[in-house]
């Protein structure tokens, strides 16, 4: 697909400590977490080091 003017590609926040510590809330309460650090997670597919939601979700600042 060809780029056309005027259009710019939309940047996609980052998770913010308070969005990771709502998220280890929510894991542990068994009541999910939001899609903006679940989809920080899937980034880390197919790189080195990927570890499981759990281990990578309890190193992270919040």
């Amino acid at each position: 697909m060809k780029h056309e003017a005027g259009f710019s590609t939309p940047t996609i926040p980052l998770p913010t400590a308070a969005d990771f510590a709502r998220a280890k809330q929510g894991y542990e309460a068994g009541d999910g977490v939001d899609h903006i650090v679940v989809r920080q997670w899937l980034r880390t597919w197919g790189e080195p080091g990927h570890v499981p939601f759990e281990e990578w979700l309890a190193a992270q600042n919040g």
